[in-house]
């Protein structure tokens, strides 16, 4: 949608950046400029900065910033001309739109208006005479009149055209109404109602307009479909939408955890015992468009669906999803013939808040389902986890699990490279991929050590880049020398001398130092790499230790080929034999060192 760049800045001027945050973040001044925990990553101490003269922000922690446009759509995990348009109303100021677009907006204006008085026409039908027997329904379930407010619920009275009669009374429009996807065309013209008899849940949009509706039948005795949903419109698509993320956004992101349930009672069920950090995925496959709305507001996802085959099959998926847009995907197992709702209701809100607690990472559920079977019949679901470990685009991360599963299930790691290879190849065309995947298996393969000392240093480098703090404590421990030869020497010295100089750098500053193709993608992949929760003191710490011994295996093995040398020609190998040990004894103690 074009709105005018006169428009745009009108509406920024209007914006003030603190402001708007503190409706977000808790600020306090320090300086010129106010700081808070950024929304963006976690963390304990502060790193989130908002300058009122700049009218920006920016996280030092995780590299966030912009401007008011940017935040909301990170925030709310809209689009820029919706962040324009929400920023506007707060503002009051009247978009003007290019004349193209202006119809458009119309029209999608006028399906909000038309969901919004039939979202009243169902909630006022709920609380007449007409809609008593679906209040009690939804009483028995548990849900409190508080939770029928937030949530909007309604009832579609049984009538052919009981929304139609109401539409004509209030002068709306029936081909609008049927535009909206609440009416259905009779084959001899005419319309009647999509709902009847049905308990209505609307959906609402990251701005609480309703843009759709779905409805549960209330008599066992109609044939028709349990559930039945609004079709897609031009406000609504359901694969981009999560049911009730408008009402508990604010929950996921202070829990900073989110969990995911299929259906609507699936929610509100969880909502009424308190647990509100939730959203159901409309009875749909989890989407990436739906993963990607659910990261602005946490990277932790627990997916809690039916107990039955189809549900089982459904976490496996969203689960996928989920680590493919770089969440971190749990599943919590419910005993078989129970869903969300039915569990929650026999055990309990403590009973289901340990089950989300002590919840499974993806791998571990999905190496424990592996082992449950035969070594003989196991093929298939290591094939499955190795689906999900290319899906995981960053490489240390892969690496990792890797180590993980074949530790756990006993399979080599170079068996298992050299089947992800395949997969990943597939999966992520790209010869930086495919590159990794074949430097990898090389590196299993060789015996000798100084493949060890070059990883060592490549994650030195990582850890660096990340945390600009343990570049003290690094080149306090490391000699340069020991790393000259290395192919990333030239990254290391240049931080090296940063440090020196008590500067700093940021990604596009380091890009700038070196021609070299293959150093410049080693940056841009280490900055896209996620290392949210690693100890990287320790790490630093163990491949310091590799690159010390490394150091000294090289001064071992260069005093056996002088040990050797002299048995030859019958020289005295005493002294040789003690530096020897020596060395070796030294090696021993170097993580003591360190």
């Amino acid at each position: 949608m074009s709105i005018p760049d006169y428009k745009i800045d009108e509406v920024r001027e209007a914006t003030d950046v603190v402001d708007l945050i503190s409706g977000y973040v808790t600020l306090k001044k320090k300086g010129q400029n106010f700081f808070g925990l950024c929304p963006f990553h976690t963390e304990k101490t502060p790193s989130f900065s908002v300058n009122p003269d700049k009218q920006i922000f920016h996280c030092f922690g995780c590299s966030a910033g912009g401007n008011v446009f940017t935040f909301l759509m990170r925030s709310e995990g809209i689009s820029f001309p919706e962040s324009i348009k929400f920023l506007a109303q707060r503002a009051g100021i009247q978009i003007e739109y290019d004349k193209k677009d202006e119809v458009r907006s119309q029209e999608n204006e006028a399906l909000y208006y038309v969901n919004e008085f039939a979202a009243k026409f169902f909630q006022e039908s709920l609380q007449s005479k007409k809609g008593e027997h679906a209040l009690k329904y939804l009483k028995e379930r548990g849900l409190s009149s508080e939770n029928i407010k937030v949530f909007g619920l309604g009832y579609a009275p049984p009538g052919w055209q009981s929304l139609i009669t109401q539409a004509k009374n209030t002068s709306n429009d029936l081909e609008l109404l049927h535009r909206a996807g609440l009416t259905l065309k009779k084959e001899e013209g005419g319309y009647y109602d999509r709902f009847r008899d049905r308990i209505i849940f609307p959906i609402l949009n990251l701005s609480g307009r309703a843009v759709a509706f779905g409805g549960r039948k209330l008599s066992e005795k109609d044939d028709s479909p349990k559930y039945i949903n609004s079709p897609g419109t031009s406000v609504y698509e359901k694969g981009k939408m999560l049911y009730g993320l408008f009402q508990n956004r604010d929950e996921i992101r202070k829990q900073k955890k989110s969990v995911f349930v299929e259906g609507y009672m699936d929610l509100l069920s969880l909502v009424a015992n308190d647990i509100k950090n939730v959203v159901a995925s409309l009875g749909t496959s989890l989407t990436e468009e739906q993963s990607r709305l659910i990261l602005r507001y946490s990277k932790h996802a627990v997916l809690i669906y039916d107990s039955d085959a189809a549900g089982v099959a459904a976490t496996l998926r969203g689960s996928d999803i989920l680590l493919e847009t770089g969440l971190d995907a749990f599943i919590v197992s419910l005993p078989k013939g129970d869903d969300p709702d039915s569990y929650v209701l026999e055990n309990g809100t403590e009973a289901l808040l340990k089950k989300i607690e002590n919840a499974e990472n993806l791998f571990d559920y999905k190496i424990q389902r592996c082992l449950e079977k035969p070594p003989e019949n196991r093929r298939e679901e290591v094939h499955s986890i190795l689906e999900s470990i290319a899906r995981i685009k960053d490489a240390i991360q892969r690496s990792l699990i890797i180590t993980k599963v074949s530790e756990q299930l006993n399979v080599s790691e170079k068996a298992l490279w050299s089947d992800l290879a395949p997969i990943l190849q597939q999966k992520q065309k790209g010869e930086r991929r495919q590159s990794e995947i074949a430097k990898r298996l090389n590196d299993l393969g060789k015996t000798r050590k100084s493949g060890r000392g070059e990883k060592a240093v490549a994650d030195l480098v990582r850890i660096m880049l990340h945390d600009w703090d343990l570049a003290e404590y690094i080149f306090a421990s490391l000699d340069l020398a020991e790393v000259r030869e290395v192919d990333l020497f030239p990254i290391v010295n240049y931080l090296k001398n940063q440090h020196k100089g008590g500067g700093r750098f940021s990604e596009k500053k380091l890009n700038q130092q070196f021609n070299d193709v293959e150093l410049t993608a080693f940056i841009v992949q280490v900055f896209n790499e996620d290392w949210q929760g690693l100890n990287l003191k320790r790490w630093a710490t163990d491949c310091i230790s590799v690159i010390h011994k490394e150091k000294i295996q090289k001064q071992i093995e260069g005093i056996r080929e002088e040990i050797r040398l002299a048995q030859d020609s019958g020289q005295p190998v005493n002294d040789l034999l003690n530096q020897c040990m020596d060395l070796e004894a030294q090696k021993k103690t170097v993580i003591a060192e360190v």
